[in-house]
């Protein structure tokens, strides 16, 4: 879980580098980012609950 979280906050940290508001594009690359992390620790979450 700690991966996902660092992998997410390395994209968003690159898609602002290269500047979010010069290329919208890139705020569907942070979005995706977020989507990411919340779908990998929701899945996370339902295997262990069904452990």
């Amino acid at each position: 879980m700690l991966i996902d979280i660092v992998v997410a906050i390395i994209i968003v940290a690159i898609a602002a580098a290269l500047g979010l508001t010069v290329h919208p594009v890139l705020w569907v690359i942070a979005i995706a980012a977020v989507l990411w992390l919340v779908g990998r620790r929701g899945i996370s979450g339902r295997n262990r609950s069904r452990l």
